[in-house]
């Protein structure tokens, strides 16, 4: 029997290597969701996502996705880039997270407007539960890359009308880095 070459590899740094598609978030994605937003005198690329090429289509029963999310490292008015966070259209769907490089934190909302923060690191396995909305916060002062995976007909459910999620994370002097905040 012949052994074929698979058509997608993860690198050791997290970027992914063959077949996979490429999405690309910039400052104006999120800009009106930060504590203090920006002039937008200029408008980086602040994370992108690749997900392997599998030939499922996206919400497709009975398939999963594979991907890796890359958060620049940086912040606007001291509060750390982010992903813009959602929760999954079919709404009762989970997600499996895990640390490949960086330091981050995962922030975690339920439906009732609970929110809780998770430690990223590399080797970090974390759970996300159906009706949970998520979002990655690089605190590091490299890419923090986080691997996932989901099911192909989870979908995401971003929010048209603002920021799903009430809490924001800022340097700080203090020994762990930073400061959580909370808009009222």
């Amino acid at each position: 029997m012949k052994v074929n070459k698979v058509p997608t590899e993860l690198l050791r740094d997290g970027h992914l290597k063959g077949a996979f598609t490429t999405g690309e978030t910039n400052l104006s994605a999120i800009n009106d969701w930060l504590l203090n937003p920006s002039d937008l005198d200029t408008n980086p690329e602040i994370y992108s996502v690749q997900v392997a090429d599998n030939n499922i289509e996206d919400g497709q029963p009975g398939g999963l996705f594979f991907g890796v999310s890359r958060i620049a490292p940086g912040n606007v008015h001291g509060e750390f880039y982010f992903t813009k966070g959602h929760f999954h259209k079919k709404i009762d769907t989970g997600e499996y997270y895990w640390g490949i490089s960086g330091s981050g934190l995962l922030l975690l909302g339920d439906t009732d407007g609970n929110e809780r923060l998770l430690a990223v690191e590399p080797g970090a396995v974390l759970y996300i539960p159906g009706k949970t909305a998520h979002r990655l916060i690089n605190i590091g002062q490299g890419t923090l890359a986080v691997g996932a995976v989901w099911q192909s007909e989870s979908g995401h459910a971003y929010s048209k009308n603002g920021n799903l999620f009430k809490t924001h994370v800022l340097k700080d002097a203090s020994s762990i880095g930073y400061k959580v905040i909370q808009d009222q």
